[in-house]
Protein backbone atom coordinates (compact mmCIF):
# COMPACT_ATOMS: atom_id res chain seq x y z
CA UNK A 1 0.00 0.00 0.00
CA UNK A 2 2.79 2.43 0.91
CA UNK A 3 4.52 1.88 -2.44
CA UNK A 4 1.27 2.53 -4.34
CA UNK A 5 0.70 5.72 -2.35
CA UNK A 6 4.19 6.96 -3.13
CA UNK A 7 3.71 6.21 -6.83
CA UNK A 8 0.35 8.00 -6.82
CA UNK A 9 1.87 11.07 -5.19
CA UNK A 10 4.73 11.03 -7.72
CA UNK A 11 2.38 10.81 -10.68
CA UNK A 12 0.01 13.45 -9.36
CA UNK A 13 2.90 15.83 -8.71
CA UNK A 14 4.42 15.76 -12.16
CA UNK A 15 2.58 18.75 -13.52
CA UNK A 16 4.28 22.12 -13.79
CA UNK A 17 3.24 25.38 -12.18
CA UNK A 18 -0.34 26.42 -12.80
CA UNK A 19 -0.72 28.53 -15.90
CA UNK A 20 2.41 27.33 -17.68
CA UNK A 21 2.28 25.84 -21.17
CA UNK A 22 3.05 22.24 -20.28
CA UNK A 23 4.28 21.49 -23.81
CA UNK A 24 7.28 23.69 -22.89
CA UNK A 25 8.00 21.86 -19.65
CA UNK A 26 10.31 18.85 -19.86
CA UNK A 27 9.88 16.18 -17.17
CA UNK A 28 13.03 14.20 -16.48
CA UNK A 29 14.07 11.46 -14.10
CA UNK A 30 16.95 11.32 -11.64
CA UNK A 31 17.82 7.81 -10.46
CA UNK A 32 19.17 9.14 -7.16
CA UNK A 33 19.22 12.40 -5.24
CA UNK A 34 22.19 14.71 -5.87
CA UNK A 35 24.37 15.46 -2.86
CA UNK A 36 25.78 18.64 -4.41
CA UNK A 37 25.53 20.80 -7.52
CA UNK A 38 29.14 21.92 -7.23
CA UNK A 39 30.55 20.61 -10.48
CA UNK A 40 34.09 20.27 -9.10
CA UNK A 41 33.09 17.94 -6.29
CA UNK A 42 30.22 16.03 -7.94
CA UNK A 43 30.89 12.30 -8.35
CA UNK A 44 27.57 10.70 -9.34
CA UNK A 45 25.43 10.53 -12.48
CA UNK A 46 22.35 12.24 -10.90
CA UNK A 47 24.52 15.24 -10.01
CA UNK A 48 26.06 15.43 -13.46
CA UNK A 49 22.67 15.17 -15.20
CA UNK A 50 21.58 18.41 -13.51
CA UNK A 51 24.95 20.17 -13.80
CA UNK A 52 25.06 19.51 -17.56
CA UNK A 53 22.11 21.89 -17.96
CA UNK A 54 23.36 24.52 -15.50
CA UNK A 55 27.03 24.83 -16.42
CA UNK A 56 29.08 25.08 -19.59
CA UNK A 57 32.57 23.66 -19.41
CA UNK A 58 35.65 25.54 -20.54
CA UNK A 59 35.81 22.98 -23.36
CA UNK A 60 32.94 20.62 -24.15
CA UNK A 61 32.85 17.25 -25.88
CA UNK A 62 30.52 17.09 -28.86
CA UNK A 63 28.61 13.96 -29.86
CA UNK A 64 31.68 12.68 -31.74
CA UNK A 65 33.77 13.17 -28.57
CA UNK A 66 35.80 16.00 -30.08
CA UNK A 67 36.64 18.97 -27.84
CA UNK A 68 34.78 22.14 -28.85
CA UNK A 69 34.67 25.66 -27.38
CA UNK A 70 32.49 26.15 -24.32
CA UNK A 71 33.04 28.99 -21.86
CA UNK A 72 36.45 29.30 -23.48
CA UNK A 73 37.00 30.30 -27.08
CA UNK A 74 40.19 28.30 -26.90
CA UNK A 75 42.52 26.43 -24.56
CA UNK A 76 45.87 25.97 -26.25
CA UNK A 77 49.31 24.76 -25.09
CA UNK A 78 52.65 26.24 -26.02
CA UNK A 79 55.33 24.15 -27.74
CA UNK A 80 56.52 22.71 -24.41
CA UNK A 81 52.96 21.64 -23.50
CA UNK A 82 53.64 23.04 -20.05
CA UNK A 83 51.79 26.33 -20.46
CA UNK A 84 48.10 26.49 -21.44
CA UNK A 85 46.44 29.77 -22.39
CA UNK A 86 42.71 29.97 -21.67
CA UNK A 87 40.80 32.62 -23.66
CA UNK A 88 37.22 33.12 -22.52
CA UNK A 89 34.19 34.04 -24.61
CA UNK A 90 33.46 37.77 -24.46
CA UNK A 91 29.72 37.28 -23.83
CA UNK A 92 29.83 34.56 -21.15
CA UNK A 93 28.17 35.65 -17.91
CA UNK A 94 27.02 34.16 -14.64
CA UNK A 95 23.28 34.24 -14.11
CA UNK A 96 23.64 37.29 -11.81
CA UNK A 97 25.11 39.23 -14.75
CA UNK A 98 28.75 39.05 -13.64
CA UNK A 99 31.07 38.37 -16.60
CA UNK A 100 32.89 35.03 -16.58
CA UNK A 101 36.50 36.07 -16.05
CA UNK A 102 40.07 34.89 -15.81
CA UNK A 103 39.73 35.33 -12.04
CA UNK A 104 37.13 32.54 -12.12
CA UNK A 105 39.67 30.31 -13.87
CA UNK A 106 42.31 31.14 -11.26
CA UNK A 107 40.02 30.59 -8.25
CA UNK A 108 38.69 27.33 -9.70
CA UNK A 109 42.06 25.78 -10.47
CA UNK A 110 43.53 26.89 -7.16
CA UNK A 111 40.52 25.39 -5.36
CA UNK A 112 41.33 22.06 -7.02
CA UNK A 113 44.75 22.08 -5.40
CA UNK A 114 43.35 22.84 -1.93
CA UNK A 115 43.34 19.57 0.06
CA UNK A 116 40.14 20.72 1.77
CA UNK A 117 38.28 20.69 -1.55
CA UNK A 118 36.79 17.18 -2.04
CA UNK A 119 37.44 17.20 -5.78
CA UNK A 120 38.22 13.48 -5.85
CA UNK A 121 38.33 13.10 -9.61
CA UNK A 122 39.44 16.43 -11.02
CA UNK A 123 42.32 17.16 -8.63
CA UNK A 124 44.42 14.32 -10.02
CA UNK A 125 44.03 15.75 -13.54
CA UNK A 126 45.69 18.97 -12.38
CA UNK A 127 48.18 17.39 -9.96
CA UNK A 128 51.15 18.99 -11.72
CA UNK A 129 49.65 22.47 -11.91
CA UNK A 130 52.29 24.94 -10.72
CA UNK A 131 50.52 28.29 -10.97
CA UNK A 132 47.71 30.24 -12.63
CA UNK A 133 48.24 33.79 -13.88
CA UNK A 134 45.59 36.31 -14.89
CA UNK A 135 46.80 38.05 -18.05
CA UNK A 136 43.70 40.19 -18.63
CA UNK A 137 40.00 39.93 -17.71
CA UNK A 138 39.39 37.26 -20.36
CA UNK A 139 42.75 35.47 -20.47
CA UNK A 140 44.38 33.12 -17.95
CA UNK A 141 47.58 31.12 -18.18
CA UNK A 142 48.04 27.76 -16.42
CA UNK A 143 51.60 26.54 -15.98
CA UNK A 144 52.38 22.88 -15.25
CA UNK A 145 55.51 21.17 -13.90
CA UNK A 146 55.12 18.18 -16.25
CA UNK A 147 53.62 17.75 -19.69
CA UNK A 148 50.74 15.26 -19.94
CA UNK A 149 49.21 13.95 -23.15
CA UNK A 150 45.62 14.32 -21.92
CA UNK A 151 46.07 17.68 -20.18
CA UNK A 152 43.92 19.66 -22.62
CA UNK A 153 41.05 17.20 -22.06
CA UNK A 154 41.17 18.07 -18.36
CA UNK A 155 39.81 21.52 -19.28
CA UNK A 156 36.51 19.79 -20.02
CA UNK A 157 35.42 21.30 -16.71
CA UNK A 158 33.16 24.07 -15.41
CA UNK A 159 34.18 27.04 -13.31
CA UNK A 160 33.40 28.36 -9.86
CA UNK A 161 32.36 32.04 -9.66
CA UNK A 162 35.27 33.82 -7.96
CA UNK A 163 32.96 36.41 -6.38
CA UNK A 164 31.08 33.61 -4.59
CA UNK A 165 33.86 31.14 -3.70
CA UNK A 166 37.01 33.21 -3.20
CA UNK A 167 38.22 32.90 0.41
CA UNK A 168 35.54 30.37 1.38
CA UNK A 169 35.52 26.66 2.20
CA UNK A 170 34.53 25.17 -1.15
CA UNK A 171 33.22 22.02 0.52
CA UNK A 172 30.66 23.88 2.65
CA UNK A 173 29.81 26.94 0.56
CA UNK A 174 26.00 27.37 0.39
CA UNK A 175 26.32 27.84 -3.37
CA UNK A 176 26.90 24.09 -3.64
CA UNK A 177 23.12 23.75 -3.32
CA UNK A 178 22.32 27.05 -5.02
CA UNK A 179 24.86 27.35 -7.84
CA UNK A 180 25.12 30.27 -10.21
CA UNK A 181 24.59 29.08 -13.78
CA UNK A 182 26.57 29.75 -16.95
CA UNK A 183 24.52 27.33 -19.07
CA UNK A 184 21.12 27.37 -20.75
CA UNK A 185 19.19 26.88 -17.49
CA UNK A 186 19.40 28.18 -13.94
CA UNK A 187 18.20 26.60 -10.72
CA UNK A 188 14.74 27.86 -9.74
CA UNK A 189 14.11 25.52 -6.80
CA UNK A 190 15.35 22.37 -5.11
CA UNK A 191 12.69 21.06 -2.78
CA UNK A 192 12.98 17.51 -1.53
CA UNK A 193 13.14 15.12 -4.49
CA UNK A 194 12.25 17.76 -7.09
CA UNK A 195 14.64 20.12 -8.85
CA UNK A 196 13.17 22.75 -11.15
CA UNK A 197 15.25 24.58 -13.73
CA UNK A 198 14.16 27.58 -15.82
CA UNK A 199 15.74 29.34 -18.79
CA UNK A 200 18.83 31.35 -17.92
CA UNK A 201 18.26 34.79 -19.46
CA UNK A 202 21.98 35.60 -19.06
CA UNK A 203 23.09 32.62 -21.17
CA UNK A 204 25.37 33.60 -24.05
CA UNK A 205 24.11 30.89 -26.40
CA UNK A 206 20.84 30.07 -28.11
CA UNK A 207 17.95 29.86 -25.67
CA UNK A 208 16.74 26.27 -25.12
CA UNK A 209 13.36 25.28 -26.54
CA UNK A 210 11.92 24.23 -23.19
CA UNK A 211 11.08 26.97 -20.72
CA UNK A 212 11.48 24.62 -17.76
CA UNK A 213 13.02 21.28 -16.89
CA UNK A 214 11.57 19.49 -13.89
CA UNK A 215 13.81 16.71 -12.58
CA UNK A 216 12.39 14.27 -10.04
CA UNK A 217 14.20 11.67 -8.01
CA UNK A 218 12.53 8.36 -8.86
CA UNK A 219 14.85 5.59 -7.67
CA UNK A 220 12.66 2.63 -8.55
CA UNK A 221 12.74 1.52 -12.18
CA UNK A 222 9.14 0.27 -12.07
CA UNK A 223 7.81 3.61 -10.81
CA UNK A 224 9.81 5.51 -13.41
CA UNK A 225 8.49 3.27 -16.17
CA UNK A 226 4.90 3.89 -15.08
CA UNK A 227 5.67 7.59 -15.20
CA UNK A 228 6.94 7.19 -18.76
CA UNK A 229 3.84 5.28 -19.83
CA UNK A 230 1.47 7.91 -18.42
CA UNK A 231 3.50 10.88 -19.65
CA UNK A 232 4.38 12.03 -16.14
CA UNK A 233 8.01 11.50 -17.18
CA UNK A 234 9.39 12.22 -20.63
CA UNK A 235 12.39 9.89 -20.43
CA UNK A 236 13.88 7.02 -18.45
CA UNK A 237 16.24 4.10 -18.81
CA UNK A 238 14.53 0.86 -19.94
CA UNK A 239 15.38 -2.62 -18.73
CA UNK A 240 14.94 -5.81 -20.74
CA UNK A 241 11.41 -6.42 -19.44
CA UNK A 242 10.25 -2.88 -20.10
CA UNK A 243 11.53 -2.56 -23.67
CA UNK A 244 8.80 -4.64 -25.38
CA UNK A 245 6.13 -3.04 -23.18
CA UNK A 246 7.29 0.41 -24.20
CA UNK A 247 7.23 -0.59 -27.87
CA UNK A 248 3.60 -1.77 -27.55
CA UNK A 249 2.50 1.28 -25.57
CA UNK A 250 2.97 3.75 -28.41
CA UNK A 251 4.03 7.40 -28.03
CA UNK A 252 7.47 6.20 -26.87
CA UNK A 253 10.65 6.00 -28.95
CA UNK A 254 13.62 3.88 -27.97
CA UNK A 255 17.19 5.13 -28.21
CA UNK A 256 20.00 2.60 -27.84
CA UNK A 257 23.67 3.51 -27.49
CA UNK A 258 26.89 1.86 -26.34
CA UNK A 259 28.32 3.44 -23.21
CA UNK A 260 32.04 3.84 -22.61
CA UNK A 261 31.44 2.41 -19.18
CA UNK A 262 31.33 -0.86 -17.29
CA UNK A 263 29.59 -2.29 -14.27
CA UNK A 264 31.64 -3.88 -11.53
CA UNK A 265 31.92 -5.28 -8.04
CA UNK A 266 34.76 -3.61 -6.14
CA UNK A 267 36.65 -5.59 -3.53
CA UNK A 268 38.21 -3.51 -0.77
CA UNK A 269 41.76 -4.70 -1.38
CA UNK A 270 43.06 -3.62 2.03
CA UNK A 271 40.83 -6.15 3.82
CA UNK A 272 42.24 -9.62 4.62
CA UNK A 273 39.57 -11.48 2.65
CA UNK A 274 40.39 -9.52 -0.53
CA UNK A 275 44.13 -8.85 -0.21
CA UNK A 276 45.05 -11.91 -2.30
CA UNK A 277 44.58 -11.60 -6.07
CA UNK A 278 43.79 -15.33 -6.25
CA UNK A 279 40.68 -14.75 -4.14
CA UNK A 280 39.57 -11.83 -6.29
CA UNK A 281 40.05 -13.85 -9.49
CA UNK A 282 38.13 -16.74 -7.97
CA UNK A 283 35.21 -14.47 -7.12
CA UNK A 284 35.06 -13.36 -10.75
CA UNK A 285 35.25 -16.96 -12.01
CA UNK A 286 32.24 -17.90 -9.89
CA UNK A 287 29.96 -15.53 -11.81
CA UNK A 288 28.35 -16.61 -15.08
CA UNK A 289 28.42 -13.17 -16.66
CA UNK A 290 27.33 -14.50 -20.06
CA UNK A 291 24.13 -15.90 -18.53
CA UNK A 292 23.49 -12.70 -16.60
CA UNK A 293 23.84 -10.69 -19.82
CA UNK A 294 21.32 -12.92 -21.59
CA UNK A 295 18.79 -13.18 -18.79
CA UNK A 296 18.83 -9.70 -17.28
CA UNK A 297 20.06 -7.41 -20.04
CA UNK A 298 18.19 -8.88 -22.98
CA UNK A 299 21.38 -9.14 -25.00
CA UNK A 300 22.44 -5.53 -24.35
CA UNK A 301 25.51 -6.47 -22.30
CA UNK A 302 28.78 -8.36 -22.66
CA UNK A 303 31.30 -9.51 -20.04
CA UNK A 304 33.87 -6.77 -19.46
CA UNK A 305 37.52 -7.67 -19.91
CA UNK A 306 39.12 -4.91 -17.83
CA UNK A 307 39.25 -1.21 -16.99
CA UNK A 308 38.92 0.16 -20.54
CA UNK A 309 35.65 -0.62 -22.34
CA UNK A 310 35.17 -0.87 -26.12
CA UNK A 311 34.71 2.49 -27.79
CA UNK A 312 37.86 3.95 -26.24
CA UNK A 313 40.89 4.15 -28.50
CA UNK A 314 43.27 2.21 -26.17
CA UNK A 315 40.82 -0.67 -25.49
CA UNK A 316 42.55 -4.04 -25.94
CA UNK A 317 40.09 -6.38 -27.64
CA UNK A 318 42.60 -9.27 -27.48
CA UNK A 319 42.32 -9.42 -23.69
CA UNK A 320 39.80 -12.14 -22.97
CA UNK A 321 37.35 -11.82 -20.08
CA UNK A 322 38.00 -14.23 -17.21
CA UNK A 323 35.78 -17.28 -17.90
CA UNK A 324 33.07 -18.71 -15.70
CA UNK A 325 34.79 -21.70 -14.06
CA UNK A 326 33.59 -22.66 -10.55
CA UNK A 327 35.96 -25.63 -10.34
CA UNK A 328 39.02 -23.50 -11.09
CA UNK A 329 37.73 -20.87 -8.66
CA UNK A 330 37.47 -23.48 -5.90
CA UNK A 331 41.04 -24.58 -6.58
CA UNK A 332 42.28 -20.98 -6.34
CA UNK A 333 40.47 -20.46 -3.05
CA UNK A 334 41.95 -23.66 -1.64
CA UNK A 335 45.39 -22.59 -2.84
CA UNK A 336 44.98 -19.22 -1.12
CA UNK A 337 44.17 -21.00 2.15
CA UNK A 338 40.41 -20.42 2.23
CA UNK A 339 39.21 -23.98 2.84
CA UNK A 340 35.70 -25.27 3.34
CA UNK A 341 34.81 -26.32 6.88
CA UNK A 342 32.27 -28.85 8.09
CA UNK A 343 29.56 -26.21 7.78
CA UNK A 344 30.40 -25.83 4.07
CA UNK A 345 31.71 -22.28 4.53
CA UNK A 346 35.21 -21.19 3.67
CA UNK A 347 37.61 -19.83 6.26
CA UNK A 348 41.29 -19.21 6.82
CA UNK A 349 42.01 -19.99 10.44
CA UNK A 350 39.32 -18.20 12.42
CA UNK A 351 38.53 -15.68 9.68
CA UNK A 352 35.53 -16.61 7.54
CA UNK A 353 35.27 -15.66 3.89
CA UNK A 354 32.23 -13.45 4.27
CA UNK A 355 31.44 -9.85 3.42
CA UNK A 356 28.74 -7.23 3.06
CA UNK A 357 27.99 -6.29 -0.56
CA UNK A 358 26.51 -2.79 -0.75
CA UNK A 359 24.79 -1.24 -3.76
CA UNK A 360 22.29 1.46 -4.69
CA UNK A 361 19.09 -0.32 -3.81
CA UNK A 362 16.49 1.13 -6.16
CA UNK A 363 17.40 -0.62 -9.43
CA UNK A 364 15.54 -3.87 -9.90
CA UNK A 365 18.14 -5.19 -12.35
CA UNK A 366 20.97 -4.29 -10.00
CA UNK A 367 19.22 -6.16 -7.22
CA UNK A 368 18.76 -9.20 -9.47
CA UNK A 369 22.43 -9.20 -10.51
CA UNK A 370 23.48 -9.01 -6.86
CA UNK A 371 21.14 -11.87 -5.92
CA UNK A 372 22.65 -14.05 -8.66
CA UNK A 373 26.13 -13.16 -7.41
CA UNK A 374 25.13 -13.95 -3.83
CA UNK A 375 23.84 -17.35 -4.92
CA UNK A 376 27.00 -18.17 -6.89
CA UNK A 377 29.23 -17.16 -3.97
CA UNK A 378 27.09 -19.16 -1.55
CA UNK A 379 27.44 -22.32 -3.64
CA UNK A 380 31.21 -21.93 -3.32
CA UNK A 381 31.07 -21.57 0.47
CA UNK A 382 31.28 -17.77 0.56
CA UNK A 383 28.71 -15.74 2.46
CA UNK A 384 27.79 -12.44 0.79
CA UNK A 385 25.30 -10.32 2.72
CA UNK A 386 23.42 -7.99 0.39
CA UNK A 387 23.02 -4.45 1.66
CA UNK A 388 20.97 -2.17 -0.62
CA UNK A 389 21.31 1.50 0.36
CA UNK A 390 19.74 4.88 -0.34
CA UNK A 391 21.71 6.52 -3.13
CA UNK A 392 23.27 9.43 -1.25
CA UNK A 393 24.47 7.31 1.65
CA UNK A 394 25.79 4.72 -0.79
CA UNK A 395 27.82 7.26 -2.80
CA UNK A 396 29.33 8.64 0.40
CA UNK A 397 30.33 5.15 1.52
CA UNK A 398 31.96 4.41 -1.85
CA UNK A 399 33.80 7.74 -2.06
CA UNK A 400 35.36 7.20 1.37
CA UNK A 401 36.18 3.51 0.77
CA UNK A 402 34.12 2.59 3.83
CA UNK A 403 32.81 -0.75 2.57
CA UNK A 404 33.81 -4.39 2.18
CA UNK A 405 32.44 -4.91 -1.34
CA UNK A 406 30.29 -2.65 -3.48
CA UNK A 407 28.71 -2.69 -6.92
CA UNK A 408 28.47 0.29 -9.21
CA UNK A 409 29.21 1.43 -12.77
CA UNK A 410 32.05 3.62 -13.99
CA UNK A 411 31.87 6.02 -16.93
CA UNK A 412 35.14 7.01 -18.56
CA UNK A 413 36.24 10.10 -20.46
CA UNK A 414 36.93 9.90 -24.22
CA UNK A 415 40.67 10.36 -23.64
CA UNK A 416 40.93 8.19 -20.54
CA UNK A 417 43.23 8.80 -17.61
CA UNK A 418 43.10 5.80 -15.28
CA UNK A 419 45.09 7.41 -12.49
CA UNK A 420 42.11 8.82 -10.53
CA UNK A 421 40.64 5.32 -10.10
CA UNK A 422 43.69 3.07 -10.04
CA UNK A 423 46.86 4.89 -8.97
CA UNK A 424 48.02 4.13 -5.41
CA UNK A 425 48.36 7.87 -4.73
CA UNK A 426 44.60 8.25 -5.27
CA UNK A 427 43.20 6.15 -2.43
CA UNK A 428 40.65 7.94 -0.19
CA UNK A 429 40.62 10.65 0.95
CA UNK A 430 42.97 11.85 -1.81
CA UNK A 431 41.19 10.38 -4.81
CA UNK A 432 38.75 7.85 -6.24
CA UNK A 433 40.78 4.63 -5.91
CA UNK A 434 38.15 3.46 -3.45
CA UNK A 435 39.19 -0.21 -3.78
CA UNK A 436 42.61 0.72 -2.31
CA UNK A 437 44.35 -0.99 -5.23
CA UNK A 438 48.15 -0.82 -5.12
CA UNK A 439 50.52 -2.22 -7.73
CA UNK A 440 53.90 -0.56 -8.42
CA UNK A 441 53.95 -1.74 -12.03
CA UNK A 442 50.46 -0.34 -12.66
CA UNK A 443 51.53 2.97 -11.08
CA UNK A 444 54.63 3.13 -13.29
CA UNK A 445 52.61 2.40 -16.43
CA UNK A 446 50.00 5.06 -15.62
CA UNK A 447 52.72 7.62 -14.95
CA UNK A 448 54.47 6.77 -18.21
CA UNK A 449 51.23 6.87 -20.21
CA UNK A 450 50.41 10.31 -18.81
CA UNK A 451 53.61 11.70 -20.35
CA UNK A 452 53.49 9.76 -23.64
CA UNK A 453 52.44 11.84 -26.66
CA UNK A 454 52.95 9.12 -29.27
CA UNK A 455 49.56 7.40 -29.44
CA UNK A 456 50.89 4.08 -30.74
CA UNK A 457 53.43 3.90 -27.90
CA UNK A 458 50.66 4.82 -25.47
CA UNK A 459 48.50 2.04 -26.91
CA UNK A 460 51.22 -0.52 -26.14
CA UNK A 461 51.53 0.77 -22.57
CA UNK A 462 47.75 0.76 -22.12
CA UNK A 463 47.60 -2.86 -23.30
CA UNK A 464 50.08 -3.89 -20.61
CA UNK A 465 48.26 -1.84 -17.99
CA UNK A 466 44.94 -3.50 -18.82
CA UNK A 467 46.54 -6.93 -18.44
CA UNK A 468 48.16 -6.04 -15.11
CA UNK A 469 44.86 -4.80 -13.67
CA UNK A 470 42.87 -7.67 -15.16
CA UNK A 471 45.32 -10.18 -13.66
CA UNK A 472 45.00 -8.54 -10.23
CA UNK A 473 41.18 -8.24 -10.46
CA UNK A 474 40.83 -5.47 -7.86
CA UNK A 475 37.32 -5.27 -9.31
CA UNK A 476 35.22 -7.99 -10.77
CA UNK A 477 34.60 -6.35 -14.13
CA UNK A 478 31.01 -7.36 -14.77
CA UNK A 479 29.62 -5.98 -18.03
CA UNK A 480 29.94 -3.38 -20.73
CA UNK A 481 26.42 -2.30 -21.52
CA UNK A 482 24.39 -0.92 -24.37
CA UNK A 483 21.78 1.37 -22.87
CA UNK A 484 18.15 1.48 -23.96
CA UNK A 485 16.34 4.72 -23.20
CA UNK A 486 12.66 5.41 -23.60
CA UNK A 487 11.69 8.94 -24.69
CA UNK A 488 8.18 10.29 -25.21
CA UNK A 489 7.60 11.07 -28.87
CA UNK A 490 6.52 14.62 -28.00
CA UNK A 491 10.27 15.32 -27.83
CA UNK A 492 12.42 15.80 -30.92
CA UNK A 493 16.15 16.18 -31.62
CA UNK A 494 17.23 13.53 -29.10
CA UNK A 495 20.77 12.49 -30.00
CA UNK A 496 23.22 10.24 -28.21
CA UNK A 497 26.94 9.71 -27.89
CA UNK A 498 29.17 7.13 -26.20
CA UNK A 499 28.98 9.32 -23.08
CA UNK A 500 25.20 9.19 -23.06
CA UNK A 501 22.31 11.46 -23.92
CA UNK A 502 23.45 14.60 -22.09
CA UNK A 503 27.07 14.59 -20.92
CA UNK A 504 28.15 16.04 -24.28
CA UNK A 505 27.27 19.35 -25.89
CA UNK A 506 24.54 20.24 -26.62
CA UNK A 507 23.01 16.98 -25.38
CA UNK A 508 19.65 17.43 -23.65
CA UNK A 509 19.91 21.21 -23.99
CA UNK A 510 18.98 20.78 -27.66
CA UNK A 511 15.84 18.69 -27.08
CA UNK A 512 12.74 20.29 -28.61
CA UNK A 513 8.96 19.83 -28.46
CA UNK A 514 7.67 17.97 -31.48
CA UNK A 515 5.48 20.02 -33.77
CA UNK A 516 1.94 20.01 -32.56
CA UNK A 517 2.88 18.25 -29.32
CA UNK A 518 0.47 18.65 -26.46
CA UNK A 519 0.74 17.96 -22.74
CA UNK A 520 -0.50 14.59 -21.52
Amino acid sequence: MKRLLVLALFLSGCGGPVGKDQSLVLHRRLEGEPQTLNALTATSDPENVVIALLQRNLLDYDEHLDLVPGLAESVEPDESRLVYTVRLRPGARWEDGTPVSAEDVKVTLEALLDPKTPALYRRSLFAELEKVDVLDPRTARATFRKAYAAQRDAFNMPLLPAHVYRGTDVATNPANRRPLATGPYRLASWEGPTIRLVRNTQYFGTAPAYEQVVLRVVPESASAFQGLLTGALDETRLNATQRPLAAKAGAIRETVYDEIAYTYIAWNNRLPQFSDARVRRALTMLLDREAIARELYGGLAKPANGPLPPGLWPHDATLRPIPHDPAAAAALLDEAGWKKGKDGLRAKGKVRLEFSLVFGGASERQRQVMELAQRAFGEAGIEAKLSPMEWGAFVEKVDTGDYEACSLSLNLDPNPDLRPNWHSSQVPPSGMNHAFYRNPRADALMDEIAGTFDRERARVLYAELQRVIAEDQPFTFLHTVSVAWGVRDRIENVTSSPIGLWLFWPGAASWQPARGSKPI
